[in-house]
């Protein structure tokens, strides 16, 4: 995997390679969230975010694969 330097990336191609790596066990994302929000919890999450206390928050839709 090869970092971007300002932007440099393509949104297109890194996400794909990205997404292959997650797939293929080779990128461990599991400890990057550290609270899972429902999406009736939105208005939650905001508020945590703008206090700073939950750095890594990420908004769950169910039944979206």
């Amino acid at each position: 995997m090869v970092g971007s330097y300002y932007g440099s990336a393509s949104p297109h191609e890194t996400f794909r390679t990205l997404i292959d790596f997650y797939q293929s066990g080779k990128l461990e994302i599991g400890g990057l969230a550290l609270r899972t929000y429902s999406l009736d919890e939105i208005n939650e999450a905001y508020d945590e975010l703008e206090r700073g206390a939950d750095g890594r928050g990420v908004i769950v839709f169910e039944g979206v694969n």
